[in-house]
């Protein structure tokens, strides 16, 4: 069955910006669309504007753009290096990758097995069994009711419902290519300069539909030269691990989803901690600079030991800090120290609760060595991350202790203040108010003089005196508890000094009393990143680079176009590559993904066996409709290719440009069966390029009939946009500004409609002399 382009036009609209790359959904009538500000947006077939994404910083610039193959989640790398993944259904970043160079491709694939693997209890999370859903960090810091809404930001929620294994493969300009499994697990990093002498930007990087092999695009500069080299990475661990790399990435999501949380909740402490500073800096700040350094804690000591005060700090009593002042601060201070309760309660220790059992289980996962250790799974690595994790959750244990403490202290402190101040004005005391135990006057004594004033150097030099509750501060600075708990009594704490073997022992988690909150969270950090970085070092290594081509010599400045399928039905690679802008001619080959012929093929920079390829031109095609095969008279002038792009594994879609009429293009669907036909067998040694094999030029023209193209007036086009999934087209005219957007495969009648209502569009555009200059509000 031959391609056809059966098209309708369904919508076309003008643009403010300069528009740089689209790419269709796979799974939904949806496009992603980036232009040169920077900006991302996401558009329905309608062009109604779902939602848009600025840019993150100036002069930023979108390199590239990948959908996963759900369509759930769209990846944006920049210029920056970074690379950001949204979730579609509200354009919140979920996660982002840095590869430290600019962004030049991204592809996500996804693993197509000939048949479904047998299910194994090994790989199967049953965490929602025995883990509680972890609260929602907006709801316990409000104290808001209803239902637990998604955190967008939890990586976690990146792999629901991912039933089998996908690729994010980055390529960079500094010839690199990273590949990333579920975009979040670092699995190889590859490095074309190692083998390909003067590598230079990747062009694209797409990896088999087996995982067998990884087809990159790579361009070298020969000294005003370009060159554009096509690279086989062989990657056949990933194939045959692909279930272990699954678990392993699933469950290294999970835990960078529980970090991600943690280090929310750990902001959310901050936040609450300082709204008690501030409580008390508007009161006793003032005061301060009117007496010497430490003059306040020196006068509320006084006070309590010899019942004596000053005149101004009697003053100060009776007019900052009156009845109703004094019990809304603490009323704050209460309610301050309850938040920070409930985040320590409900969050940081189910965070931590949930790392220890995602680390366990990865535990479990490494002791099968046979089967992960060749990815660079280590027990003992894992082993040391579970216990600092459970450091992690002993240290949240110490500081709700401390902080029961810290709230006994400060209502000792602020009943026995109220006491002064009515006594100081001279007003009646309730009994029950004024009684006071010893235990009482030794939290407050304590307050007064370890946690209540230290001074600091502002921006500009000048001292300040702030007041603080060190005991429950210190936990959320980055740096050693400077009162550390007393667990010298502690009966757990003597038997473990006592017997140093069962402390060191791996299910014993360690205790380590100079750190803070902040540090052991930073420590677990490192320690994570070091143990996923391992896998990602062991598999690059067993990824090799079997062999590179000279593809064809390109003009030394310019784009070109590229395009890259996998064909699961004939084990195969397809490239398709133009060598430049309104250039005459494409070429096509094809590279075997079987793991025999992979086998075969010798060290880079050749023999290349196995591969098929063939350059194509086009001649000119007459009429709407036609054919040229039967053309009688001399030969009609090459078409002039403006892009080539994979319109599904049978079809590849052509643009192209009618050289005697600029206002007339030329939209073709090549039916690849037909394509493939003509392909021929190579070998290419040496340096020799493909391009340069003796291949005679095949006219395209022949292998396309009267149903397989359409003639397009209405202006110069520069770029298109396929998706035969979604039987869908976009073009881009020259000025990209304008948008063109079709449906593909429809009836023939809804066609002819179509041509009326675009001819009587075009008559009108004449005759109002409009251009694509100017634009529509949208």
């Amino acid at each position: 069955m031959a391609a056809t382009c059966i098209m309708k036009q369904v919508e076309e609209r003008h643009v403010a910006t300069e528009i740089t790359r689209c790419v269709w959904s796979p799974k939904m009538d949806l496009v992603a669309v980036a232009n040169v500000q920077g900006q991302v947006a996401m558009h329905r077939l309608s062009w109604q504007r779902v939602w848009v994404i600025n840019s993150p910083g100036e002069n930023v610039k979108v390199t590239g753009l990948a959908w996963r193959p759900d369509s759930k989640v769209l990846a944006v790398g920049y210029s920056t290096g970074e690379v950001v993944l949204v979730d579609i259904e509200d354009s919140n970043p979920v996660h982002k990758l840095n590869v430290n160079a600019e962004v030049t491709a991204l592809n996500w694939a996804m693993h197509v097995l000939d048949e479904a693997p047998k299910k194994e209890t090994l790989f199967e999370d049953s965490s929602e069994m025995f883990l509680p859903p972890l609260p929602s960090l907006s709801k316990t810091y409000t104290g808001s009711s209803g239902e637990d809404r998604e955190e967008g930001w939890h990586e976690g929620c990146l792999l629901r419902d991912q039933t089998s294994l996908t690729l994010l493969t980055v390529a960079t300009s500094a010839a690199s290519v990273y590949i990333y499994a579920f975009g979040l697990f670092h699995c190889a990093t590859v490095n074309l300069a190692d083998s390909v002498p003067r590598a230079g930007q990747v062009l694209d990087a797409t990896p088999s539909h087996d995982l067998h092999l990884l087809s990159c695009l790579v361009e070298r500069d020969l000294g005003g030269e370009r060159e554009v080299v096509h690279v086989t990475i062989e990657t056949l661990i990933l194939a045959c691990r692909h279930q272990e790399l699954r678990a392993l990435a699933y469950r290294y999501g999970q835990i960078c989803g529980l970090m991600t949380y943690a280090s929310h909740t750990l902001t959310l402490l901050a936040e609450a901690w300082e709204s008690i500073l501030l409580e008390l800096d508007l009161k006793l700040a003032t005061y301060a600079r009117t007496v010497p350094e430490g003059g306040v804690s020196a006068d509320f000591l006084d006070l309590l030991v010899f019942g004596l005060s000053s005149s101004e700090f009697d003053m100060f009593l009776s007019n900052q800090l009156t009845e109703k002042g004094l019990k809304k601060l603490g009323h704050s201070i209460e309610l301050s120290y309850s938040n920070i309760q409930k985040l320590v309660l409900r969050n940081v220790q189910a965070v931590g609760q949930a790392l220890v059992y995602q680390l366990s289980a990865l535990v479990g996962l490494a002791r099968h060595h046979d089967r992960f250790g060749m990815l660079g799974v280590e027990e003992d690595v894992v082993t040391n991350a579970v216990r600092e994790a459970g450091a992690f959750v002993l240290k949240a244990v110490e500081l709700q202790q401390v902080i029961d403490g810290a709230m006994s202290t400060f209502k000792a402190f602020l009943r026995w203040l109220y006491v002064v101040v009515q006594r100081v004005r001279g007003e009646a005391v309730p009994d029950e108010m004024s009684r006071m135990t010893q235990q009482d006057l030794t939290y407050i004594t304590e307050f007064l003089h370890d946690g209540l004033e230290e001074t600091e150097t502002g921006p500009d030099g000048e001292k300040r005196t702030r007041f603080r509750l060190e005991r429950v501060g210190q936990f959320l600075k980055d740096a050693p508890l400077s009162c550390p708990p007393e667990s010298d009594r502690n009966p757990w704490s003597i038997f473990l000094a006592e017997h140093p073997a069962v402390a060191e022992h791996s299910l014993i988690f360690p205790h380590y009393p100079e750190r803070s909150l902040l540090q052991e969270h930073k420590n677990l950090e490192s320690v994570l990143d070091n143990m996923a970085g391992q896998p990602a070092k062991v598999i690059s290594e067993a990824v090799n680079i079997v062999a590179w081509v000279p593809f064809m010599a390109i003009a030394s400045s310019g784009p070109v176009s590229v395009s890259q399928i996998s064909c699961p039905r004939d084990n195969a690679m397809y490239t398709v590559l133009l060598p430049g802008l309104k250039q005459s001619v494409l070429y096509l080959a094809r590279w075997p993904t079987s793991a025999e012929r992979l086998a075969q093929a010798s060290a880079p920079p050749g023999p290349a066996h196995h591969v098929e390829a063939a350059p194509f031109v086009f001649s000119r095609l007459e009429g709407t409709r036609g054919c040229s095969l039967e053309q009688i008279g001399p030969p009609s002038p090459l078409l002039q290719l403006i892009g080539a792009q994979f319109y599904s594994e049978d079809t590849l879609s052509v643009l192209a440009q009618d050289p005697s009429d600029s206002k007339a293009s030329f939209f073709i669907q090549l039916w690849m069966q037909a394509a493939c036909g003509e392909l021929r067998p190579l070998a290419v040694y040496g340096g020799r390029r493909l391009a340069e094999a003796g291949v005679t030029t095949r006219d395209a023209c022949s292998l396309v009939d009267a149903s397989g193209y359409r003639r397009l007036e209405g202006g110069p086009l520069s770029s298109l946009a396929v998706s035969g999934s979604r039987k869908v087209a976009l073009l881009l005219s020259e000025n990209r500004r304008r948008v063109r957007l079709f449906e593909m495969e429809v009836d023939e009648d809804d066609e002819d409609d179509d041509e009326d209502d675009t001819a009587q569009h075009e008559s009108i555009m004449n005759a109002s002399g409009a251009s694509d200059d100017q634009v529509d509000n949208l």
